[in-house]
């Protein structure tokens, strides 16, 4: 009997903001790997979530949602979801079921409509109904037509209740190369620790303050030490740019720092499996945004 060779490959989720990539991301690899807020563009990193399966493996790259802007860093954001499709052996196109489709879709599809790799279509959000289902069906079949379609499916999902998730996970093993593995089985996401610790407490800032901050905020981590009795120490600085939206963060006789502290700290000693203490400070710098020396500090530009 002929033995079947197992598939490996690399898959890109891209779409506008806040359609759920990160959600489902973490729903469909059943741990925290990315991300997660109710405030648009907070993915800012293409991190690559590692999925082994008696398949195969599959090395998920989640990009930041298409927001347009004539910032640099947002514009530098979407220039890398772009480049970043380019590695892809599969593109998960995904949309919002309860959204029309926007310009950022027309941007998005500009550059997908041309493409080798096969795309499938996820409809996320579906427990929020089906409304504009048969428009983003027609959306695509419109800007695609007299060309050589790569859309191979269109899959309903809804990733906040984990429904879809194993036809999606079904479509990706049918179209991916056999290949051997492509990173070691035990490794979950291979994104810098520090990055991975400056957006669990970026995630904490937006939780506990989306009503009032906007999403121009950044975690730097400064420093990482494992001391000794098991115990890691984490000193991290939140830029903002004005001098109310420091306000915010810090909150009245420091209260809201104190909590974003201590919710970043329950959560890293569940990643650590070891005590955590974090020395968290906010720092105003009006415009990090547009500096690149900023942002080659942040992680942002390599």
């Amino acid at each position: 009997m002929k033995k079947t060779l197992k598939k490996a490959g690399f898959v890109v989720l891209v779409g506008r903001p806040n359609v759920g990539k990160s959600t489902f991301l973490n729903n469909l690899l059943g741990e925290k790997v990315s991300i997660v807020s109710k405030v648009p563009q907070t993915t800012r990193f293409s991190i690559r979530c590692i999925l082994n399966d008696k398949r195969g493996q599959v090395v998920f790259i989640d990009t930041p949602g298409i927001l347009l802007s004539k910032k640099r860093l947002t514009k530098f954001l979407s220039n890398r979801t772009f480049s970043v499709k380019d590695e892809a052996d599969i593109v998960l196109y995904m949309v919002d079921l309860s959204r029309m489709p926007g310009s950022e879709e027309k941007e998005v599809l500009e550059h997908l409509k041309d493409m080798d790799q096969p795309i499938i279509m996820v409809l996320n959000k579906r427990d929020l109904g089906q409304t504009f289902a048969d428009e983003y069906i027609e959306f695509w079949k419109q800007n695609i037509e007299g060309k050589n379609d790569p859309l191979k499916y269109f899959i309903p999902i809804s990733a906040l209740e984990k429904r879809g998730l194993d036809e999606v996970l079904d479509a990706v093993f049918e179209f991916l190369p056999e290949s051997p593995p492509l990173y070691p089985l035990n490794v979950a996401s291979d994104l810098p620790e520090k990055i991975m610790i400056s957006d669990i407490i970026r995630e904490k800032v937006f939780w506990l303050a989306y009503q009032e901050l906007p999403h121009s905020v950044a975690v730097r981590v400064d420093e990482i030490t494992h001391k000794k009795n098991k115990l890691m120490y984490i000193q991290a600085v939140i830029l903002v740019e004005r001098n109310s939206q420091k306000a915010i963060i810090i909150g009245k006789k420091g209260g809201l720092l104190k909590k974003i502290g201590t919710a970043a700290r329950e959560e890293l000693e569940k990643s650590y499996k070891k005590r955590v203490f974090v020395d968290l400070r906010v720092k105003v710098q009006s415009n990090w945004q547009k500096d690149m020396q900023t942002l080659r500090e942040l992680g942002y530009i390599v």
